[in-house]
This record gives C-alpha cells, sequence and structure tokens, in this order.
C-alpha cells in the first residue's frame, strides 16, 4: 500500500498529472454549469432571454412640400393609418391556426368556392392512395407521407379512410363540414405555412373591409391580371427572371405566372384567383425587403376604422402586423399641375443608379433601394431638398425579432419646402379655359355637320386609333362581353390573328377601323367597350338606352361633353390639345404652365396604379409630354415682329415706310411665295406701311423686306439672315429658356440649321441643296422655313418685345425654404440679354399688335371687344400636315399702355374650327387683372326694357 502511496506522491510532482487535474476540474464545472443553464434553469432563461442585438432603423423625414407664389399648397403630405408588416418578427400561429382556417374556408364557401384539395388520397369509397410509379415507389412514398403527417411507426400500415379519419382527428376539423370540405380544411392546414395563411388571411379580411391592398407586382389586380409591361418584352422577361423563371417559363401569359407565383410563394391549389392575386401582392412586398431585417412594408394606407380595429383586436394573432402613421403625398388639383410638380413613388433601377454614390456628411449612405424619389418636375428636380434628412432609431430585438426597447434614436430632419413662381389659381384658369374652349369646338363639329363636321364612323374610328377605345383591354376580356365578341370575330376574319402575338393590338386596331368604314363593326358596338373598359360613365339607364338604340353612340357622346364626364381629350379629335403660357414682361417668373390634356399624378403616388400608367404611354394625345417645354411648331405669322424690328433697326424699312402687296412675289425665285390674301381669294393688302402689315398679317410685305435686306442679285443673301438671325438671338430665339423643367432647344431659320436638317434625312446631300437661298429668306421672315419653337419660348420673345427689348432666364422656381422658416435660396432675376431698340420702332410694332386686337382690319378685331383693357396680340398659323388643319398660335401682351403679363397659346390642328386661343386669353387677363368683368348686352330689346 504504501508503495502505491508513494507512487501516487511522485505522479502529484509531475506537472502534466497538474494540469490534467486542472482541466477535468475546468470540465466539470463547466458540465455543472450548463446543467444548471439548461435543465434547472432552462425553462426560467429561455423565456427571459433578451437578445444582445441592437438594430438602427430609419425613421423617414417628412417631405417638403410644394406651393405656388402665394403659399397655396401645390404638394403636400398628409397622415394616415396603415398596415405594415415587419417580417423580422416570426408568426407562430400554432394556437390559431384552426380558427384562421376556418374562418378563411367559411368565407370561401359562402362565397361559392368549390371544396377541392391534392391529397394524394382518392375521394372514391373506399378511399385509396393515388400516389404513382412503380410499387416499390408507391410504396415508398406512401411512407414518407405518412411520416410527414405525424403518423407513428406502430400505424404506418392505416388504410387511406384511416389517415383521413387521424387527419381529421388531429387538425379538429368541423363535424358539420361535408366530406369535400373537411378534406380541404385539412389540405390547407397540411400545405399552409404560418406566412402564408397570414397572408391569405390578410388579404380576405382586407378585401371585405374594402381596402386596397398595395403591391409592386406588374399585373392587373382583376382579371384576367394582365402584365403591366406597356407592351416591353425585355422588362417582363427581366422581371420573371428575377423569380427564377426559365426557358419556356418566360414565355408565361398572365395567368400562367400567376400560377407560378402562387407556387413560389407557397400558396395551395385550389384558391380563387382574385384571393391568390391579392395574397401573391403581400408575399412579394415581404420577399423585396427580405435582406433588410426590421424593415416593414406597408400592404394597404388610408384603411377605415373596421380595418384598424381587427388588426388592434387580433395583435396576439399577428405579432408583426401593426398599425402605424404613414406620410402620404397629396397633389391638389393635380391635373392641372402634374406637368410641374411630377409624382414620386419607390426607387426604380434608373434611380438607384442616379442616388447610390450620395452620403451624408460622415459618409452614410443618403438614399436606400426602398426609399420614395420624385420621378418627374419639380418633385425630382429638387428631390435632395424636398427628402430631408431621416431619423435614426436604435433598437433592441427578443429572439422572435420582436422590438423590445429603444435604446437610442435620433428625430427625423423634414425636407425643405419649394415656392414656385406659379399662380395656382391663373394656372386652373388657364387649364379649364382652354379644356372649354376645345369642348365648344368639337360639339359644334359634332352636332353642326356641315364641311368640317365629323361622322359618328370618323369618332370612333379616331377614338379606336388613339386607344381610348383600348385594344390591349379588349384582348383580355372575359367571355359574355362586347369586347370579346369582337375579339372572336377579329380572329375568324384574320385566320393567323392570335391574342399573344406581338402584333395583336396592331392587327386588332385595324379589324376595328376597317369594320367601322366597311359595316361590319358598330359604334353601337364600340361604345359599349368603352363603358366595359369604364372609359366613359354611363348610368344603367344609359347603357340599356345605347344597347337598344334609343340613345345613339353621337349622341352619348355630345351628352357627355356638355356635362364633362368626357373631355376633349377623349374624342382624340382635332383640335383637342393645346398649350398655354403665362408670364411676367419685367421679370423671367413664370405665372402658368399648361399642358392639356394633362395626367392625374395623384394616380402615381402612395400606390402607384400600373394600369393607369399604361393608359397614358398608349394615348396618342401624349398627356405625359410636358407640351410648353417639348412641343416645337413653326410660328407662323407670330414671328413677323422679330422681322420688323430688324427691317425697322437696321433702317431698311422706317414705320412710315409703304410697300404694295402685288399678291405673288417674284424676285426671290421659284416656286414664287404668295400672300395668303392672294391665295384664298385673289385680292391683295395694298399699299401698306409696317403697322398695318401687322394688323392684317400681310406676307407679301415681309417677303419684300427680307429680300431688301440681303439677296443673291446684291450677294447679300448671306447678311440678311445673318441680320435677321441676330435680332432673333436678342429675343431668345436661339437658346432654351433656362426654365428648371427639361425643355427642347428652338430650331432657328440659319444656313447652319437648314444644312444639319436636310442631312439629317439625306447624309449625300450636295451643296446646292443645302445652301441658303432668298427663298429660305423670305420664308423665314414670315415665320415659315425651318423655324421651330416651343410655347414657351415663343412666350419669352413676346415678354422681351413688351418690355422693350430686355431678355429674362425664365423660371418657374422662386425659393427654397428652411424647415424652421428661414430662406435657404432665393432666385435672382437673370438678363440675359438687353437691346437698345428705338422707342419709335418698338412704338411701330405696338401699333401694328394693337391694330390687330383693335383696327378695323385686324385678325383679331372681335376677340378682345369685351374686355375693359386694351390687349396687343397677333396670330399665327403653321401647316403640318395637309390632311388636317393647321396649328394656331396666338401671343399677346396686356395692358396695352402698361404691359405686365405676356401670354401664349398654341392649340394643334385648330385654324378650320373657330377661334378658341382669344377665349383662353380672355379669361386669364380677366383673372390676372381681377377684372371679373361680365359683358352687357346692348342691343336694342335691353335699351327698351330699360
Amino acid at each position: 500500500m504504501r508503495k502505491y502511496w508513494e507512487h501516487f506522491l511522485d505522479l502529484c510532482k509531475s506537472r502534466i498529472f497538474v494540469i490534467l487535474c486542472g482541466i477535468c476540474l475546468l470540465f466539470f464545472i463547466l458540465l455543472v454549469r450548463l446543467f444548471l443553464l439548461q435543465i434547472v434553469n432552462g425553462k426560467e432563461y429561455n423565456e427571459s432571454l433578451l437578445t444582445s442585438v441592437s438594430k438602427e432603423v430609419n425613421v423617414p423625414a417628412p417631405r417638403g412640400n410644394i406651393y405656388d407664389r402665394y403659399g397655396r399648397p401645390l404638394a403636400v403630405n398628409k397622415v394616415a393609418y396603415s398596415v405594415q408588416i415587419d417580417d423580422s418578427v416570426t408568426p407562430d400561429l400554432t394556437a390559431y391556426r384552426a380558427d384562421l382556417i376556418r374562418d378563411l374556408l367559411d368565407t370561401l364557401f359562402a362565397s361559392g368556392t368549390e371544396a377541392n384539395d391534392a391529397l394524394p388520397i382518392s375521394k372514391s369509397t373506399p378511399a385509396t392512395f393515388t400516389f404513382e410509379g412503380d410499387e416499390k415507389e408507391r410504396e415508398e412514398a406512401e411512407e414518407a407521407w405518412k411520416s410527414e403527417i405525424g403518423l407513428e411507426r406502430k400505424q404506418m400500415d392505416y388504410t387511406a379512410d384511416e389517415c383521413l379519419n387521424y387527419l381529421y382527428e388531429k387538425y379538429e376539423v368541423p363535424e358539420d363540414y361535408t366530406a369535400a370540405q373537411k378534406r380541404m380544411y385539412v389540405y390547407y392546414d397540411l400545405t399552409l405555412s404560418d406566412k402564408s395563411l397570414m397572408c391569405l388571411t390578410l388579404a380576405q379580411k382586407l378585401t371585405e373591409f374594402g381596402e386596397t391592398i398595395i403591391d409592386d407586382i406588374p399585373l392587373d389586380t382583376e382579371y384576367p391580371y394582365s402584365f403591366q409591361f406597356g407592351g416591353s418584352k425585355t422588362k417582363e422577361e427581366n422581371w420573371k427572371l428575377s423569380f427564377l423563371m426559365e426557358d419556356e417559363q418566360l414565355s408565361y401569359d398572365s395567368l400562367e405566372t400567376l400560377d407560378y407565383l402562387r407556387d413560389f410563394f407557397g400558396f395551395p391549389e385550389y384558391l380563387p384567383d382574385d384571393l391568390v392575386r391579392k395574397a401573391v401582392g403581400i408575399r412579394n412586398s415581404l420577399y423585396e425587403v427580405r435582406y433588410q431585417k426590421y424593415q416593414s412594408v406597408t400592404i394597404a394606407t388610408e384603411i377605415s376604422d373596421k380595418t384598424l380595429a381587427y388588426v388592434e383586436e387580433n395583435q396576439d394573432v399577428f405579432p408583426n402586423v401593426v398599425i402605424s402613421t404613414v406620410s402620404l403625398r397629396e397633389y391638389p388639383n393635380g391635373e392641372h399641375f402634374s406637368q410641374i410638380i411630377g409624382y414620386i413613388r419607390q426607387m426604380t433601377e434608373s434611380d438607384i443608379a442616379l442616388y447610390q454614390d450620395i452620403v451624408d456628411a460622415e459618409g452614410n449612405p443618403v438614399y436606400s433601394s426602398t426609399d420614395i424619389v420624385g420621378q418627374a418636375g419639380i418633385e425630382k428636380l429638387y428631390e435632395q431638398d424636398l427628402n430631408g434628412t431621416d431619423g435614426k432609431i436604435t433598437i433592441e430585438v427578443d429572439k422572435e425579432g420582436r422590438r423590445m426597447s429603444t435604446i437610442s434614436s435620433t428625430d427625423p430632419i423634414p425636407g425643405k419646402d419649394v415656392y414656385l413662381t406659379i399662380d395656382s389659381e391663373l394656372q386652373s384658369i388657364a387649364y379649364t379655359s382652354l379644356e372649354n374652349a376645345l369642348r365648344d369646338v368639337l360639339l359644334n363639329r359634332l352636332s353642326s355637320g356641315g364641311k368640317y363636321g365629323i361622322s359618328t364612323t370618323e369618332l370612333f374610328t379616331t377614338m379606336v386609333n388613339a386607344n381610348h377605345i383600348s385594344s390591349s383591354l379588349m384582348l383580355s376580356a372575359q367571355e359574355g362581353t362586347v369586347q370579346k365578341s369582337l375579339v372572336d370575330r377579329c380572329k375568324a376574319s384574320v385566320p393567323d390573328f392570335s391574342v399573344d402575338a406581338e402584333n395583336a393590338v396592331e392587327i386588332l386596331q385595324t379589324f376595328l377601323a376597317d369594320g367601322l368604314t366597311n359595316g361590319n363593326v358598330s359604334a353601337q358596338e364600340l361604345l359599349i367597350c368603352m363603358i366595359e373598359q369604364e372609359r366613359v360613365p354611363a348610368t344603367p339607364e344609359e347603357t340599356e338606352a345605347v344597347k337598344n338604340g334609343s340613345l345613339s353612340p353621337s349622341s352619348f357622346v355630345i351628352r357627355k361633353l356638355e356635362s364633362g364626364e368626357m373631355s376633349p381629350a377623349d374624342t382624340a379629335l382635332d383640335p383637342c390639345t393645346g398649350s398655354v403660357v403665362v408670364s411676367e414682361v419685367d421679370s423671367g417668373q413664370v405665372l402658368a404652365l399648361v399642358t392639356y390634356p394633362s395626367y392625374d399624378n395623384n394616380q402615381l403616388v402612395n400606390t402607384f396604379n400600373n394600369s393607369y400608367y399604361n393608359q397614358l404611354l398608349e394615348d396618342t394625345n401624349t398627356p405625359l409630354v410636358n407640351r410648353p417645354l417639348k412641343q416645337k411648331k413653326a410660328p407662323g405669322s407670330t414671328f413677323k415682329m422679330v422681322s420688323a424690328i430688324a427691317g425697322l433697326e437696321t433702317g431698311t424699312i422706317t414705320p412710315s415706310t409703304v410697300i404694295t402687296d402685288k399678291g405673288v412675289f417674284k424676285d426671290a425665285g421659284t416656286p414664287w411665295a404668295r400672300c395668303w390674301i392672294y391665295s384664298n381669294n385673289g385680292g391683295t393688302h395694298g399699299s401698306i406701311n409696317v403697322a398695318h402689315a401687322l394688323e392684317v398679317s400681310c406676307n407679301y410685305f415681309f417677303y419684300e423686306l427680307g429680300y431688301r435686306m440681303g439677296n443673291a442679285e446684291n450677294a447679300t443673301t448671306a447678311q440678311s439672315i445673318a441680320t435677321l438671325n441676330e435680332y432673333m438671338a436678342g429675343f431668345g430665339l436661339n437658346s432654351v429658356t433656362g426654365i428648371e423643367l427639361e425643355e427642347y432647344g428652338p430650331t432657328m431659320a440659319s444656313p447652319y440649321y437648314k444644312e444639319r436638317t436636310i442631312k439629317t434625312y439625306n447624309p449625300d446631300a450636295t451643296s446646292s441643296q443645302t445652301r441658303w437661298t432668298d427663298g429660305d429668306t423670305i420664308r423665314a421672315f414670315i415665320g415659315q422655313s425651318i423655324n421651330s419653337y416651343t410655347p414657351a419660348q415663343m412666350n419669352r420673345y413676346i415678354a422681351t418685345l413688351a418690355n422693350g427689348g430686355t431678355l429674362y432666364q425664365y423660371h418657374l422656381v422662386d425659393k427654397v425654404v428652411n424647415p424652421d422658416g428661414t430662406i435657404y435660396e432665393e432666385k435672382d432675376e437673370v438678363i440675359e440679354n438687353q437691346m437698345d431698340l428705338k422707342e419709335e420702332n418698338l412704338a411701330a410694332v405696338y401699333e401694328g399688335m394693337y391694330l390687330v386686337a383693335n383696327g378695323e382690319k385686324g385678325t383679331m378685331r372681335t376677340a378682345f371687344k369685351d374686355l375693359p383693357v386694351t390687349v396687343a396680340a397677333k396670330t399665327g398659323t403653321a401647316q403640318e400636315d395637309l390632311s388636317r388643319s393647321s396649328h394656331t398660335w396666338l401671343v399677346c401682351f396686356a395692358p396695352y399702355e402698361d404691359p405686365q403679363i405676356a401670354i401664349t397659346v398654341m392649340i394643334p390642328f385648330a385654324e378650320n374650327y373657330g377661334s378658341p386661343a382669344p377665349k383662353v386669353a380672355s379669361a386669364i387677363i380677366t383673372e390676372y387683372l381681377g377684372l371679373d368683368y361680365t359683358p352687357t348686352n346692348t342691343n336694342m330689346e335691353t335699351v327698351l326694357d330699360q
């Protein structure tokens, strides 16, 4: 024994033994500690466990507002309740599944949904398993499925009926269900994940409460759920690739794609398509932020009290679904200002590329891919000022990802406010008066007949070709509609026609237009199509009257135009578009900038309406184009004041110089140029000076003036056009206006632009084809040749003329204001050019414009007679399409004695249909000067009454 003891003492002296004992002791302590943590106190610790994970969450800053010059709101924020889902919180519906599934199925059955399922058990009696393959494969599949549903080893010999009974008992299937309903209940309980069940329940409840579910899936929200890519196959394919679709899946139509997404997001079969569309939208919103923890997604905004109460009452069921306040963008009278203001929406791919490199003072990215940014207009131009600075909240979360507490926070800094030079009331008056003037013209065309009348066939053919009766919507129409019957007739008429073909819309349009001409398609059918597409409102009584023939299509359209339920733009007839620009004469401030037709930017903000946007893209009236800045036309006779100033200032003529109109001007070579009055009736204007030449818009006078300033006979052709170009530049007709929004540059009649224009279409053009001639000069002097300007450029020229020669840079933005009310930025007036024009020469031109509106022979001598102020004006026409009327221009300033505002109205294809432009200008002058003038009828009858 002593020997063993001595051996043990020797061993204790060994360093290895000491280390080994130490290690054993440490392991023993560790095991004891683990036992205490996991066994003794495990349940307690598990319940109270808090993670040490903290996360920074952005708090979006309120976006800055946009106001007009007087502080009237043009773009503002409003607070609304919204339903949001925080996908970082994992829902556990174990205790609620039975109630949720029963509630869902009861709703489906009540709406007529047929009970069905995909259980691997036959519906026959006695039930059998339906697994496929050879005997061994079927046995393996059966065993795997039984294990999956929870059967133990001793239960593996259960028959199909026994398996059903087991499932009915396990999932507490309602006894009052039919056999088919019980199977469907079990099928849903087996296949639905908690997340999918949550989405289905929310989709069903939000629909029941009348809410609109927000999502970015480019599928219509109603059957047949057409794609919303505007016909772009590239966009469609790229989107499908993002959902891992490949090969033949890339050619799936909308219904097949929706079915694919149902599988992709784990929803069972036999759900109604409308519910699938909504639930898939919710799942997609969560899918888009799958890599962004603690980033909530909004699925419904401006919710009702019922929705708010439901969510609050079910917080235990759906802890990740919360009611939150959100800031929504609103545009008062949006249609009147959409081209100026633009709209905001979640970042697109191009936006991400544009903003990804923008960082704050600390080098942190300012924008994320889910941010809302400006997409057009002032919203985009001043995005970084309006956006503000987001706040930060550092939060602590529990083991399930739920927010437990706030560690620290930084308040967001609201965006800056932007004040425009626009007078919103003047803008609305200009827009409304233009629309009403066009309406009056079209009502006259539709009801009066005559040379410029329009037939019912022409009306509906025009609306078909303009996509106002949408062929793309007809391709996806449901059975039982007139639209579907017309598509079927097109199929019968065009053997190789397919609704899936890329040119299907064009083929159907041609079929409809030709059918109207040859009588195979009626206007009545197409009007019913418009009603079905909700392109025009109709009461049930009106719809029935159209169907039974007691209300003709033309009478229906006239009725809707008169009531304002249809706009002139809806008809697509000439004239149905136009633009207006109003500016201050003594500054560069733009007071009104009107595009007609426009669009409602409220449809594209908060919940982006893809269907509406695609409708805008298809519209041949191009409502998305900012016409005052991007629609260039030849100015016609409105240009003649520039020519007059050039001739007067160079001494080529004086205010008293008289030129005799001979009708045909032959000195500049062939083809001979003619005065308009000679072309109309063979007459002439006789001997006139420059003021009277402007009054009657005599072309011959300005042909002669241009020829005198330089011609080939004196080898001074280049000198003539060069001199004219100098004065054109002085009036700003060689450059953009400088306005903040994107605009097209002018095309100025000059040797350079002539050569460039010709070589654009004919790169091999010879010098003789591109050289400048006397014929080019004289036509440039009357606003023809290749002169082409936007209404904004023409307006700046008229303002410069009215103020005596000072060319201001135009601007829409007046100032930018910090959240505390201090000025961040204020626009100063910029003078681009100052011409030293002689008073007598200006007076001669002013007199000419005065005579246009007030002279005995003035082309507009009755247009402004009811106004108590004097107006100086000039009209012009420009031909573009020989089959259509010429474009009409009106430029003017008022009051004549003390010019304050310059007005430009341009209405395409309007010359033959009356004079709508003066009505617009009169309404603008009345509003701006506060005249509120009502003309008095002073005929003999009223005199006698008095």
